[in-house]
């Protein structure tokens, strides 16, 4: 194993994304990442705020688990998030109950949520940046108060997005676009989720990431499929982590480069997967999280 494999392997922290494990209550998807041996997970605030913080912190602690991030800082429904871009109605809306949902990742020690930037949108270009930079700027500052930090997701994939997510108009689809636009907010209270699959969706290129120095807050991972080009992939090829085709080597060396180190949460939507055993799951994404970083699993 390389130095700079080694080194992301120790610097990295297993984690995993409920996505991967869709519809089950969150004290069965926490029993079961616990018993697979993740030490953080991410959560839906929505979620945790149904269970209620006094009686999930005491679970947590219970499993020894923490919770690394949290989406639906804006939320759609009483699970999944809204993307930035939602209409301004729907916007206001997702604002109710800011300061609650905060209140309950405070609480459960979580200084991460996770929001996403739709890479295309109804609006023109520059309406629609100016309006993403004024609602990070925000959803930032009122994190912050908190001791949250907003890590901003750019989506890169170019086949199946969801309506929500889709437009005519280009927005930030890659790293360097949402970097820029982070950049003209101003704040520093918000940072870049970096997606294994999205980056590879990209290009892969290892600039993409060193680039950002330390401004990358939280790490998603699932691997590509072989034999699909960029302009083919969709969320339904995320493959276990090591189990497909990305370069995890340079994805390792470029996140060590940039002085990452943190959870890496294995996030799958793919449904030929989702399909299998939960336990299994979890035990597969847990290997996939602690092995996709040496050569030998790389190569796979």
């Amino acid at each position: 194993m390389t130095a700079a494999l080694t080194d992301a392997a120790a610097r990295v922290v297993p984690c995993l994304n409920p996505a991967t494990l869709s519809g089950l209550p969150l004290p069965q998807f926490l029993a079961l990442a616990a018993g697979a041996g993740f030490p953080t997970v991410e959560v839906s605030i929505q979620q945790a705020q149904a269970c209620g913080a006094g009686p999930l912190r005491e679970l947590l602690a219970e499993l020894g688990v923490s919770v690394a991030a949290a989406s639906g800082i804006l939320p759609a429904g009483p699970v999944l998030p809204a993307p930035l871009l939602v209409d301004p109605d729907a916007y206001d809306a997702c604002l109710i109950g800011l300061d609650e949902r905060l209140k309950v990742m405070a609480a459960l020690g979580c200084t991460v949520a996770t929001t996403v930037l739709n890479p295309r949108s109804r609006l023109e270009t520059a309406k629609a940046r100016g309006l993403a930079r004024q609602r990070i700027t925000y959803l930032a500052t009122a994190a912050a108060a908190y001791g949250v930090r907003l890590a901003v997701e750019a989506v890169s994939i170019r086949t199946g997005l969801p309506p929500e997510l889709d437009g005519t108009h280009p927005v930030a689809g890659t790293l360097p676009q949402l970097a820029e636009l982070l950049d003209d907010t101003g704040t520093d209270s918000a940072g870049l989720l970096v997606d294994s699959f999205h980056w590879a969706a990209a290009g892969a290129d290892p600039v993409h990431l060193t680039a950002l120095g330390g401004r990358i807050t939280h790490v998603q991972i699932a691997d590509i499929p072989n034999g699909r080009t960029a302009d083919e992939l969709t969320d339904d090829h995320r493959l276990f982590p090591g189990d497909g085709a990305l370069a995890w080597p340079s994805f390792a060396d470029a996140l060590t480069g940039a002085g990452y180190a943190g959870p890496v949460s294995v996030e799958l939507f793919n449904p030929d997967l989702r399909a299998l055993p939960a336990g299994e799951i979890a035990r597969r994404s847990h290997h996939a999280a602690t092995h996709c970083f040496t050569l030998a699993e790389a190569a796979r």
